[in-house]
């Protein structure tokens, strides 16, 4: 029997974590809300403000069921199982969005109204196995190695992503396949890459149970509280977060926006995934490292920087080149957030400490925020045109990333330095 080696173990999940959300990577391909969905919809004839609630609407509702998911699930004896059982059961969400378009071919406003239906409940179900998920992946995880982890793992996520874009791209230039039932079997490709990815799931193995510590064992409204009150670096940080959530609002738009500016093919949004996840696949391993060896504000300093640099992109983009490297920029943005956001929320709340609440109680509070930038992201550009909805994005873009540089201090220095 293999000696229970906790670096060997570390070793092994990686390489059965980054299968599994490689076959993730590869099925999100064919339903990125930032390239795919916008256009998808604009297709059936959505409106600028439809467009504008799809890649923030996406992050809100994902954050709506953490609170009670973290509460409920706080003291799981099987954490292993239980989020192998909520990632399966993603998988008859996305079934019943393949039928719709492909089967029933559902078009128009009917087609735009149930898509919206269905898009809720995905995003609500997400939003439940967060919390689970980031559990569970601390615990079979070795603490100083989780940033070069989350790299590996997301990089190969990119990677079988970029295969996932070009396989997009021909099944959406398929003659034979008229809209919207091209788009139906995406999402059917998309189901079976979900059931493949989670059977790796399965042969991962729990380091160490996350476990919080006694005192810190409470009613979830007062430990929530206690976050909120008693960590101002950890309020920082959500500050600091919530003005760069406006990044939520040109999201929707760079696709549509660009494929109409040099009268590029529908097969456009397979292309524009291909290039976002190329960045992914470089910038999840470039800043999973660099997290590890320089700490991760510099990791995640990359974030902001990405959406800056798409932003500015996009507005002076003269030539299709200029489009797709808006998308590696996107890219380039999503690897750090990848590679270190869940990182960084661990060393907030510290071993021992309860990852899920602060995972829920730091896409709680940024919310709101959301619900206003998605809220007039469509109404600008109905009324003035996208590249004013860019430019307003980049100002609270680089408000957020001077708030995260000067006051936010790494977690792991404010620990230390307590403690001495």
């Amino acid at each position: 029997m293999e000696a229970l080696n906790p670096q060997k173990i570390h070793t092994r999940n990686t390489i059965f974590n980054a299968c599994g959300e490689g076959m993730w990577g590869f099925a999100m391909a064919f339903h990125n809300m930032n390239s795919v969905i916008p256009m998808f919809l604009a297709q059936m004839g959505a409106s600028a403000f439809v467009l504008g609630l799809i890649p923030g609407g996406f992050i809100l509702l994902v954050a709506v069921p953490q609170l009670l998911s973290a509460t409920l699930f706080r003291n799981a004896s099987n954490i292993k199982k239980l989020n192998v059982g909520m990632h399966f059961a993603m998988a008859p969400i996305a079934l019943l969005i393949g039928l719709t378009y492909y089967v029933f071919e559902v078009d128009g406003q009917a087609g735009i109204s149930v898509y919206l239906g269905l898009w809720v409940i995905w995003s609500l179900g997400v939003g439940f196995l967060v919390p689970v998920w980031a559990d569970f992946l601390a615990s079979v995880t070795i603490p100083g190695k989780r940033g070069r982890f989350f790299g590996i793992t997301f990089t190969v996520n990119a990677i079988l992503g970029m295969a996932g874009g070009y396989v997009l791209k021909e099944v959406l230039a398929l003659e034979t396949l008229s809209f919207p039932r091209n788009f139906g079997v995406a999402f059917l490709i998309m189901t079976a890459a979900i059931l493949i990815g989670n059977v790796f799931f399965i042969f991962m193995r729990v380091i160490r149970v996350p476990e919080v510590k006694a005192k810190k064992v409470d009613r979830w409204w007062h430990r929530l509280k206690d976050i909120y009150i008693g960590d101002k670096n950890f309020r920082h940080y959500i500050y600091s977060r919530a003005l760069a959530a406006a990044t939520m609002m040109p999201l929707a738009f760079y696709g549509v926006d660009l494929q109409s500016r040099f009268g590029l093919p529908l097969s456009a949004a397979g292309t524009f995934t291909f290039f976002l996840v190329v960045g992914q696949a470089i910038f999840n391993i470039v800043f999973g490292y660099l997290g590890d060896i320089y700490g991760r504000k510099m990791a995640i300093s990359g974030f902001f920087v990405g959406h800056f640099l798409a932003g500015l992109t996009a507005i002076y983009a003269t030539e299709p080149w200029m489009a797709y490297l808006t998308f590696v920029f996107v890219g380039m943005a999503f690897g750090a957030a990848q590679s270190s956001f869940m990182v960084f929320v661990y060393e907030f709340a510290g071993e021992g400490g309860d990852n899920k609440l602060y995972y829920a109680a730091l896409d709680t509070a940024i919310a709101p925020f959301i619900i206003v930038y998605i809220s007039v992201a469509g109404l600008i550009v109905e009324r003035f045109g996208t590249i004013p909805l860019y430019n307003l994005s980049m100002v609270f873009i680089l408000a957020g990333l001077l708030l995260f540089i000067f006051k936010v201090k790494s977690p792991l220095s404010v620990s230390a330095s307590t403690n001495n």
